[in-house]
């Protein structure tokens, strides 16, 4: 069964999944692996994750298929690392389908939880409704992005003397703390010359 409100179909999701990736700095990997060059499966890689993307029309096409996916990007990724060779990259499987799961299904569940070979981000048509939702998933993945208009290290320390003010410390002393901080100097020295001064 697919979510009837949803304009997420299967092209629409393997197209939201690679936007989102390869603006993360995911590269497409296309050459070589053509089991993950298809309608439906897309292989990509950073310098520390390979990620196999695969799309489902319904629920019991992943359901039926998740297993054999994971097998394929573990030979993947065992083919590219030598036996000898530590560990070289993190293995993650992105399932997703605009179906909904039957209702008190513990299968979906279970891919989650399962990270014996590979770490699984799964979501249905209960998780999607839009491309924000295929970014949500995908989290996990991306680097940490830093939101306009957060409050810079700089600004911080500003903020801190007024902050301790609060709470009966006074303003000059956390001011020399902090500028011996941004100087990297020794906070204590600093604080005892302050003192030796008053």
């Amino acid at each position: 069964m697919t979510h009837p409100s949803s304009l997420l179909t299967p092209t629409n999701l393997i197209a939201a999944t690679a936007n989102i990736l390869e603006g993360g700095g995911y590269q497409s990997i296309r050459k070589g692996f053509p089991e993950w060059s298809t309608i439906s499966t897309r292989l990509f890689e950073d310098a520390y994750n390979v990620v196999g993307v695969a799309v489902f029309t319904t629920c019991s096409d992943l359901l039926l298929s998740w297993a054999d996916l994971q097998g394929s990007l573990v030979d993947v990724i065992s083919r590219q690392v030598g036996r000898t060779e530590n560990k070289a990259w993190d293995g993650y499987l992105v399932l997703l389908t605009a179906g909904i799961a039957p209702s008190g299904d513990l299968d979906i569940e279970a891919i989650r939880r399962d990270t014996k070979w590979l770490r699984k981000l799964v979501a249905t048509g209960e998780d999607l409704n839009d491309a924000s939702d295929v970014e949500r998933l995908l989290r996990p993945l991306l680097p940490l992005r830093t939101e306009q208009g957060s409050i810079s290290q700089d600004s911080a320390l500003d903020l801190l003397p007024d902050l301790l003010a609060e709470s009966g410390i006074g303003r000059d002393t956390t001011r020399v703390i902090v500028k011996s901080f941004i100087e990297q100097k020794p906070l204590m020295e600093a604080l005892h010359r302050s003192r030796g001064s008053q």
